[in-house]
């Protein structure tokens, strides 16, 4: 069950990112990021989009049984703060330099959540991938956490240079390769986790 919720949430998420792009032509998507076009006429894609990657991340969390020690927590982390980003929407593109509130909250949450899940894409895989249930995806899950890392760095690379050097980084365009990457690992990872055991302790010897 919750693999199939997972699964769905990932690709509500990916439709509704893709129709935001797709309808909303008054921001350049190579520019600008993802959560920029809830300020657009069809803004609530936007919105739609981060609840179902915070619904389908939970359920990645609860299927692995939350992973392992802190690697698993931080698979929350993400999944709360991706949460919290589509509560609090960011700005209109312009002045960096004075956020609103719900900008703020949005862009801390975006941030911690982005770094909780970086890390927790490396620590999961290489737990996983020296046990025999993960065996027959453990090449894939490598491969998408060595690519999501490094985009991951350009993404702050380009955050640095779009907010405070030459202020020409295609940020818009590092943040989607990230959020691909990012979607296509928890995807592989919750279609390959084992099912849970179910609990014994009702049964009666």
């Amino acid at each position: 069950m919750t693999k199939t919720f997972s699964l769905a949430g990932f690709a509500v998420a990916v439709l509704a990112f893709a129709m935001s792009d797709a309808v909303n032509r008054g921001y350049d998507p190579v520019s600008e990021t993802v959560s920029r076009y809830v300020n657009q006429p069809h803004g609530w894609l936007v919105t739609v989009g981060l609840l179902a990657v915070a619904a389908g991340s939970a359920a990645v969390a609860v299927r692995t049984a939350g992973g392992r020690g802190w690697g698993g927590w931080l698979l929350r982390v993400w999944a709360g703060c991706v949460l919290v980003a589509a509560v609090f929407p960011a700005d209109p593109p312009g002045d960096w330099s004075r956020p609103s509130l719900s900008d703020g909250v949005h862009g801390v949450a975006a941030w911690t959540g982005f770094l909780a899940l970086a890390t927790a894409i490396v620590r999961l895989t290489v737990i996983w991938r020296r046990e025999p249930a993960w065996a027959s995806k453990a090449r894939g899950l490598t491969v998408l956490a060595w690519a999501s890392s490094v985009a991951f760095v350009l993404f702050a690379v380009a955050l640095v240079d779009k907010t405070a050097l030459t202020h020409t980084a295609p940020l818009g365009l590092a943040e989607r390769l990230v959020i691909a990457l990012d979607l296509a690992w928890l995807a592989l990872a919750a279609a390959t986790a084992p099912n849970p055991r179910p609990s014994t302790s009702g049964i009666v010897k």
